[in-house]
């Protein structure tokens, strides 16, 4: 389970959080009433299966237990058309095989993994895991109400988000926002709370888009489309140049093309491990070290 998850910046990015020292994932997983709830997954050395639990629930329902088995099952690439993928890719390349490598993490639903596309791009490392902080934290508040989107009448009729005295007091991160929590704000107010910048705006429109099926994600996610049809697609939307479309189309499993930067240069580079030590292992604390801006921003401090 290690290596299907720490094998890219997505699982340092809220909500996940990987403990290196028992070496499990916890995160919110959405149930069937739309709330979420915090469940941890670990691949205990003893066991030939996943543990999954979910704490602050005593009795799991038979459609929660379904819905949270599809979010762990996409996160971790569990499927007969993953396995294929994999097998296929390790008869390619002997050393994956060998070193257990072959399933690329990612969110429990597409929407999430769009976003953190759009959050990685022309930012650093440092920003970018502020910024998808920021929005678990956003969506927090308008899970447990202090922040509430009311309906005014103006000129635009636009709805804004009302705030009480003690959302300024709370600052514990929630699940990452959906499409239809997002697509209820504006890029203002998603701003003040977030500091996207200008990408508030192709956040906003991209949860608009799917929010009102205008985009339709589940026909992206079952492959009715190939490959070309959905970069065309993504081609078409504001946010989601080369590198971004690479990294939605690989989260597809679409796998032709590398998302590459001049990070990913410098990665080729240098032997990354030998300066932070395995990623796996990295306490969340240093997780903003782990970018070449950042490292060599603290080495000019220090």
């Amino acid at each position: 389970m290690e290596k299907a998850v720490c094998n890219h910046g997505f699982f340092m990015m809220a909500p996940n959080v990987w403990d290196p020292k028992y070496k499990s994932l916890t995160r919110p997983l959405t149930l069937s009433n739309s709330s979420s709830a915090s469940v941890t997954i670990s691949h205990p050395p003893t066991r030939s299966f996943l543990v999954i639990q979910v704490p602050s629930i005593n009795n799991v329902s038979r459609v929660d237990e379904e819905l949270i088995l599809k979010q762990v099952g996409r996160m971790l690439r569990i499927s007969a058309e993953d396995e294929r993928d994999v097998t296929e890719f390790q008869q390619l390349h002997e050393d994956a095989k060998k070193n257990g490598f072959g399933r690329i993490f990612r969110s429990p639903f597409l929407f999430e993994d769009m976003v953190k596309s759009i959050l990685l791009c022309n930012m650093t490392w440092k920003r970018t895991l502020g910024m998808a902080s920021s929005l678990c934290i956003l969506q927090s508040k308008l899970a447990d109400g202090t922040l509430r989107p009311i309906s005014q009448t103006n000129k635009k009729r636009k709805r804004v988000l009302k705030e009480t005295k003690e959302s300024s007091k709370k600052e514990a991160g929630g699940n990452f926002p959906s499409a239809k929590e997002l697509a209820s704000l504006d890029k203002a107010l998603i701003n003040k709370h977030c500091k996207l910048g200008y990408r508030a705006n192709w956040i906003v429109k991209l949860a608009k888009m799917v929010d009102s099926g205008t985009l339709n994600l589940e026909e992206m996610e079952r492959r009715d489309m190939t490959a070309e049809q959905v970069s065309e697609k993504l081609t078409k939307m504001s946010g989601f140049g080369p590198f971004a479309r690479a990294t939605v189309l690989i989260c597809i499993g679409y796998y032709h093309l590398v998302p590459s930067d001049t990070e990913t240069l410098r990665l080729f580079r240098e032997n990354y491990e030998t300066k932070l030590g395995k990623l796996s292992e990295l306490s969340p604390l240093y997780y903003k070290s782990a970018s070449g801006c950042s490292h060599m921003k603290q080495l000019k401090e220090d």
